[in-house]
């Protein structure tokens, strides 16, 4: 009997452990941002990084897949494209080594004692890219931009033998109009952080693409269809929300006149203005004639589906690294689903970026 009951403790011990892991709290830092800032950009992106570097986070998350999750796809929206970056690093000609994992590891506890050893760098970025670890491959190119101007000609020449040529980063997909270049990489930089930490789920790409092909095709009918009768109250309210959406669009383009676009994509307004965009008018259209109620309602599943998988691998994946505190980064149109979805899950706490520090 005292030893069945030393087993039920031990048991009982074990499972308030894994309990307790489970619902390790978390706190997030949600910043919701543009996929695409331009080469002209005014913004003031000192607003986001330096409330992110107050808020001292352990980690920071993009929109990027990991590797594991790229490889389990059958298909990948911008497959087409990913699979022209690889054969253009294959073209380079450069080696990978025969074990990357053990190599990748090893490249990066390397440039922990010495991070100015560029040409391991080079070489991690190269190995991050063909083992599909896009997200950390992208962050590594950033460095390395960061410190081309200090690079002597063997840098130069190690650089080509390993990437191709200094200029040609755009080839790998690398941007410096993004929000990773602008926003979320030089937050990880200044922490000294070695990766971003993945969380995108793209299981639902292909269902949610037919759904939206489908939808799109409906919706054109029912804008000619609608536009014909101007006298109708279904026009009146399909007018009504047109007026709106161009009015939120117009504060959106003074915003970003103004330096302060990311500030923008962090309200209520951008989230209605990217309801409307996004899914052709969403629920405040639903019930009028001809409106492809059933398409958007596909698309919105597809939506949410994606949306509870990148909360569920933000969350177990950050609590997996014992991390406390995170900043997490995403397009601006996933804000209003995934701040409501995280805010509902056990022990997560969320700031929204606005509000953070106000």
């Amino acid at each position: 009997m005292k030893f069945s009951v030393t087993l039920l403790l031990i048991a009982m011990s074990i499972l308030a452990k894994a309990q307790s892991k489970m619902v390790q709290p978390l706190e997030i830092l949600f910043i919701a941002a543009s996929h695409d800032y331009g080469t002209k950009s005014i913004e003031d992106f000192s607003y986001p990084i330096n409330k992110a570097l107050a808020f001292k986070p352990d980690a920071v998350f993009g929109e990027n897949l990991s590797p594991e999750d790229y490889d389990a796809l059958d298909r990948h929206w911008n497959k087409e494209a990913i699979d022209k970056r690889l054969a253009y690093l294959t073209k380079v000609g450069y080696k990978l080594p025969k074990n990357p994992k053990a190599f990748i590891a090893r490249q990066y506890k390397l440039l922990q004692t010495y991070p100015y050893y560029h040409q391991e760098r080079m070489k991690l970025a190269h190995a991050l890219f063909l083992t599909h670890d896009f997200g950390n491959a992208s962050y590594q190119f950033y460095l390395l931009d960061k410190l081309r101007p200090a690079f002597g000609n063997e840098e130069i020449a190690a650089f080509t033998r390993i990437l191709g040529p200094v200029d040609s980063l755009k080839n790998l997909g690398f941007r410096r109009t993004n929000e990773y270049y602008n926003i979320f990489h030089p937050i990880a930089q200044t922490l000294k952080f070695e990766k971003i930490m993945p969380m995108d789920c793209q299981k639902y790409n292909t269902p949610w693409s037919e759904a939206w092909g489908k939808t799109d095709s409906l919706y054109k009918q029912f804008e000619t269809a609608i536009e014909a009768d101007t006298n109708s109250a279904d026009y009146r309210k399909y007018a009504a929300l047109l007026n709106e959406s161009n009015a939120l669009q117009r504060q959106m383009n003074a915003a970003v006149r103004a330096g302060k676009g990311t500030a923008f994509f962090n309200t209520a307004e951008w989230d209605k203005l990217t309801d409307f965009g996004n899914f052709y008018g969403n629920h405040y259209l639903f019930g009028l004639k001809g409106f492809p109620e059933n398409g958007v309602r596909d698309m919105l599943n597809y939506w949410t589906l994606r949306n509870e998988g990148m909360c569920q691998n933000l969350v177990s994946r950050a609590r997996n690294a014992g991390a406390k505190r995170v900043v997490v980064g995403v397009g601006a149109s996933h804000r209003e689903l995934m701040v409501k979805l995280l805010k509902a899950m056990p022990g997560v706490t969320v700031y929204t970026l606005n509000e953070y520090g106000n």
